[in-house]
């Protein structure tokens, strides 16, 4: 038995040093909370969710209408008026 400390991230347990299990390990896990506050690695974690959130939900956003298209094709002509 491999006892391991490990930081819950919220979808998965990502341990605090390398650990020496064959990946897609199927494995038990038993949980004893250590009360140690809130640490530094848990900070950049919430930090990092947070990023991945506000970016899948930027991605999210519906796309430009053809109309935009047409009006970006269409030229503008641009004079410089001077004595303002």
């Amino acid at each position: 038995m491999t006892a391991v400390q490990a930081i819950y991230d919220g979808n998965a347990f990502i341990p605090e040093k390398p650990c020496e299990i064959i990946k897609g390990s199927k494995v038990t896990l038993t949980i004893k909370t250590i009360n140690s506050g809130f640490s530094e690695k848990q900070k950049k974690l919430a930090a990092f969710r947070q990023l991945t959130k506000e970016i899948i939900e930027s991605n999210n956003t519906t796309p430009l209408p053809d109309e935009f298209d047409e009006i970006l094709s269409q030229r503008v002509d641009i004079r410089e008026i001077s004595g303002l």
